[in-house]
C-alpha cells in the first residue's frame, strides 16, 4: 500500500493551485468535474502522492479547519535553502506564518490562501 493523496476543502481553487504550482512547483495532474464540485489532483512530477483540492460549487468561504488536522510537509528541493523555499512560497501567496529564524530546526511553516498549514523541510 502507499499514500494515494490528501484532500483539502477549497473556497478558491484558482489561489491555491496557483499557490501550490508557484510555491512548490506541483502540477496539475488531472480534473474531474461534477455536478456539485470539482477536484483538482496536484504533486510533484515522479511522485504519487498528491494533494486533492475539493470545492464543492458554490462554497466561495473559508472552511473552519478541524482540531485534528495539522500540517502538510514538503521538502526543498535539491540546492534550495530553506530561506529561499520560505520566501517562494510567501511570495506565491502564502502567508508568514513561521518563518526559518522562528523555528528551532530546520523547517518553517507558512499559510496557504485558505489557511492550511505548510511545513517546509530543509532536504
Amino acid at each position: 500500500m502507499e499514500l494515494a493523496h490528501t484532500m483539502l476543502r477549497t473556497g478558491s481553487p484558482d489561489k491555491m493551485i496557483d499557490f501550490y504550482t508557484e510555491a512548490f512547483n506541483m502540477e496539475m495532474k488531472r480534473k474531474k468535474e461534477m455536478d456539485t464540485f470539482t477536484l483538482y489532483f496536484l504533486g510533484h512530477p515522479g511522485q504519487t502522492a498528491e494533494i486533492e483540492l475539493t470545492y464543492n460549487h458554490g462554497e466561495d468561504n473559508r472552511y473552519e479547519k478541524g482540531e485534528g488536522f495539522g500540517h502538510i510537509a514538503i521538502h526543498t528541493p535539491e540546492g534550495t535553502s530553506l530561506s529561499e523555499a520560505y520566501r517562494r512560497a510567501v511570495e506565491a501567496g502564502g502567508e508568514d506564518y513561521r518563518p526559518p529564524k522562528e523555528c528551532p530546526g530546520n523547517y518553517a511553516f507558512v499559510k496557504d490562501p485558505e489557511g492550511y498549514e505548510v511545513e517546509i523541510l530543509q532536504s
